[in-house]
């Protein structure tokens, strides 16, 4: 009966998000309730139960030897206050000095303006917004592009590419999701898929300097032979950088603000402390360093609106996963669905996922795959001696497709900025998103972070 409950509460939760009858918060909250009252009529225990399932998922457990196992609300702080310090990072215009160097720096030459489109893109996306990144870099760029008749769908793709990558940062989603469904600090999976990441961000820069030079060819560019812009139409692009919410910028502070920042990540990587714990304070920090009293106030509040809304989901999902795991209907799924595979290829669950896995991670909205899919295969492998940390890092193989997805509400933003439909942006983005999975894939399978 548990196993028949797991796949409904599943299910329910899956169809709907996917449907767009609830948001994934709402979804959690309501698949987990109702297939956690009838839980406890299977289990023959009071419904007041479900409370202590709910604290299980969302704080913390304690097994028989005393240890201690947390829940999502770590990863639900981490991501609260992450979001917000590189959101206050942004508003202080910590990027601008890159930002504008990179473009006075490209002139007109078309190869020089493609690496630098591609690294203002790995600049701005830090803060793991891709709607900020799309308004701040197609605001600055675009203009440059027409004048210099390259080609837009170029810029899309040293748009997105650099978002995929800047999504897998601790803040930015998916590994919080992901940290959360097996209970491990996100701090712990960023650093065994920092090197992934890494060589991701090299193939992007390479595919930029190749995509440059075909540009070069194509518009018969020749070095040397005069700049195709004006300087006042260069400044009038680093303008577009610059002036935005110039209120709040504090260039004054911005020594301060870059040595603090650098300190925050190295900090966080090295694992001096819980990510959650060095972004609670470094927000507080550099709020209370950059702003007065009344402005404080306001850019909280400014930026709040994006931090709480992830931040609500990771804490909603905790009270799925408490239910799922507590109520032993992990358990029966797992065993359940690991009889139905073949023996000789539950050692293999890992490749396997991380291919079947990616058409999931594409199709589906990020809550439904993390939190519908994860906790599913992760006590399947389990079965099959295949740890939890294997399967999670071949879950965040699909993360290089993941923005071909219709499912992401502001790829149609980027699609109308930069004047494609839906299909050119999908035919272009796969013919480089797909090389970028084997990067990550290969790089991942290399440093044996899953296996064949």
């Amino acid at each position: 009966m548990l196993v028949a409950l797991a796949y409904f509460m599943i299910i329910l939760f899956l169809v709907l998000v996917c449907t767009k009858k609830m948001s994934a918060f709402a979804g959690l909250i309501i698949s987990s309730t109702v297939a956690g009252l009838l839980a406890c009529v299977v289990n023959g225990v009071p419904f007041t139960e479900i409370f202590s399932w709910f604290k299980d998922g969302l704080f913390y457990t304690l097994s028989d030897s005393g240890s201690v196992k947390l829940g999502t609300i770590n990863s639900g702080v981490m991501i609260l206050f992450a979001v917000l310090y590189f959101s206050l990072m942004m508003n202080v215009g910590l990027f601008d000095p890159l930002c504008t160097f990179l473009i006075r720096k490209a002139k007109g030459d078309p190869l020089k303006v493609m690496m630098v489109a591609t690294l203002t893109s790995c600049a701005v996306t830090l803060d793991g917004d891709g709607t900020t990144t799309i308004l701040i870099v197609t605001a600055a760029f675009i203009p440059l592009f027409k004048k210099m008749n390259m080609k837009l769908s170029n810029l899309a793709m040293m748009i997105i590419l650099p978002c995929s990558i800047g999504n897998c940062l601790p803040w930015g989603g998916p590994l919080a999701r992901a940290a959360s469904v097996i209970n491990v600090d996100v701090n712990v999976l960023f650093k065994a898929f920092l090197p992934v990441l890494g060589m991701g961000l090299v193939y992007v820069i390479a595919l930029a300097y190749f995509l440059g030079k075909a540009e070069r060819k194509r518009l018969g560019y020749v070095k040397g032979g005069g700049e195709i812009i004006s300087a006042a139409q260069i400044e009038e692009m680093c303008a577009a950088i610059t002036e935005n919410e110039k209120e709040h910028k504090r260039p004054k502070l911005f020594v301060f603000n870059l040595v603090f920042t650098l300190a925050l990540m190295a900090a966080m990587i090295m694992g001096i402390a819980s990510g959650a714990l060095l972004f609670m304070v470094g927000t507080g920090i550099v709020v209370a360093v950059n702003y007065g009293f009344k402005e404080q106030r306001e850019r909280i509040a400014a930026n709040g609106a994006d931090t709480i809304s992830v931040a609500i989901i990771i804490m909603a999902a905790g009270c799925f996963m408490g239910v799922l795991n507590s109520s032993g209907m992990a358990t029966a799924l797992a065993a359940n669905l690991a009889s139905l595979i073949p023996e000789s290829l539950g050692s293999h669950i890992p490749i396997i996922f991380a291919l079947i896995g990616a058409v999931a991670c594409w199709a589906l909205p990020v809550d439904a795959y993390y939190f519908g899919i994860l906790p599913v295969i992760v006590p399947i492998a389990a079965q099959f001696g295949v740890g939890a940390m294997e399967i999670t890092m071949a879950s965040l193989m699909g993360q290089a497709v993941r923005y071909g997805s219709p499912t992401v509400a502001w790829l149609f933003l980027l699609i109308d900025r930069t004047e494609m439909n839906f299909g050119e942006y999908l035919k272009t983005f796969m013919k480089y998103a797909i090389p970028l999975y084997l990067v990550f894939t290969v790089t991942a399978l290399a440093l044996g972070l899953f296996h064949l």
